[in-house]
């Protein structure tokens, strides 16, 4: 047997060779870290580029490619604002006027064919195409909302999110819709103070109440989204499964029970105007006295002469009726001149133009500030709600959720379109 100083020295000859191994690796720790080191120091410091590197990108580019949708009047207020932009900043913008769905559609088309460099720098659209466009793959995936310097005048709930679908800063907020109800004040002395007492008005006034195809105008498709919340609470949608459904949510036996017992008391049970200026034609002719409707929609046909404005009335019934949606901007991934697009993002966020909303058109502007500066005697006409957007703050502001809203405008269809 080995004796005790035997063993003691192979425990100091094992315990100096783990100390040197573990000496020598350290040492290749070191050795590593310090060629990384150099090989850091050897490269350019490289930086975010400032806002004014974009400003000045976007002029050398001297063009972006803008595709929006809408009415006429939503045309002539495009044009009119890129004319603007291009006499400030000596941008041309190429602007074409067509519809939402195709344009996505060509968004998909040119991805699956493989383009890497599009002929489109800037959409115009809501969320629920937004959504189809992202999860084709065809959304410039860049947190433009952190980069562009007036974003700081948009509430920062609409920074990441349009209608519960998540954006990651990748959609720019530019319009704040609103429906409101919408009556004839020579035929009705009481309109349904809240939600609660529809029903029985219509009870009351049999063939006097409309709303349009929620498949075919978005005032139909926020009339349903606010039932959803009416009934089934708020809470339970808000803020919660962002950008998909839970299918234990959309048990909507309620509702579709609701609406069916409405409509026995609508005009002509069973028909649904085919769109916004369809309802509100009705509403413009006598037909019908009460309906939710946008306020632009009102707006419009005010200018156009095709209802007097002493006739009518707007207003939110309580507790509220949906906010937005909110329509934006997104750059598509091949976009050939981001900075360009960036840069009417922002001027379409400046003062100046967010007055604009208010002021040339009907809708809230994104900046609430900005409907504080308004013009007293603009915020006084018949299109815009008792109190305009200061009373809407004041009420619970309720944001639709697009997944949900899309589901319940396809359910709808076969639950009361088609009884």
């Amino acid at each position: 047997m080995a004796s005790k100083r035997e063993m003691a020295l192979v425990a100091i000859i094992i315990i100096l060779l783990i100390t040197n191994v573990y000496a020598f690796s350290q040492s290749a720790k070191v050795a590593t870290l310090e060629k990384e080191l150099a090989e850091l120091k050897a490269k350019p410091i490289v930086t975010s580029p400032t806002w004014d590197d974009i400003v000045a990108k976007a002029k050398e580019q001297g063009v972006v490619i803008f595709y929006g949708y809408g009415d006429e009047f939503m045309k002539k207020f495009f044009l009119d604002r890129s004319a603007e932009f291009e006499a400030k900043y000596g941008i041309k913008v190429e602007y074409h006027h067509g519809d939402w769905f195709s344009t996505v559609e060509k968004l998909k088309a040119d991805k699956k064919a493989g383009k890497t460099v599009g002929d489109v720098d800037l959409v115009f659209l809501w969320s629920k195409p937004f959504a189809d466009a992202w999860e084709a793959g065809t959304v410039w995936q860049f947190d433009v909302m952190s980069v562009l310097p007036n974003a700081k005048t948009v509430p920062y709930e609409l920074w990441y999110q349009t209608d519960f679908f998540p954006t990651y800063g990748a959609m720019v907020p530019g319009v704040w819709w609103q429906v409101g109800f919408v009556y004839r004040v020579d035929k009705v002395t009481s309109p349904p103070k809240s939600l609660d007492d529809l029903l029985d008005w219509c009870k009351a006034n049999p063939g006097r109440f409309t709303y349009c195809d929620p498949n075919k105008g978005g005032s139909g498709h926020t009339f349903l989204m606010t039932l959803i919340y009416w009934m089934y609470g708020y809470d339970t949608y808000a803020w919660k499964d962002l950008g998909k459904i839970d299918p234990a949510k959309t048990d909507w036996r309620k509702l579709w029970d609701y609406l069916n017992e409405l409509e026995k008391y609508m005009y002509h049970p069973g028909e649904y105007p085919a769109g916004n200026m369809a309802a509100f034609e009705l509403l413009a002719a006598g037909e019908v006295w009460l309906e939710p409707q946008w306020m632009d929609i009102v707006w419009d046909q005010v200018q156009a002469g095709r209802v007097d404005p002493k006739l009518i009335k707007v207003y939110i019934p309580e507790p509220t009726i949906c906010a937005g949606g909110y329509d934006g901007f997104m750059i598509p991934w091949y976009a050939p001149h981001k900075e360009a697009a960036m840069l009417y993002m922002n001027f379409w966020l400046e003062e100046t133009t967010q007055m604009k909303l208010v002021t040339d058109w009907a809708v809230y502007p994104l900046n609430t500030e900005v409907w504080k500066k308004a013009p007293a005697d603009i915020k006084a006409q018949v299109w815009w709600p008792e109190g305009g957007l200061d009373a809407m703050l004041q009420r619970p502001l309720w944001f639709r959720h697009a997944l949900y809203m899309y589901e319940a405008m396809t359910k709808w269809t076969d639950e009361v379109a088609r009884k």
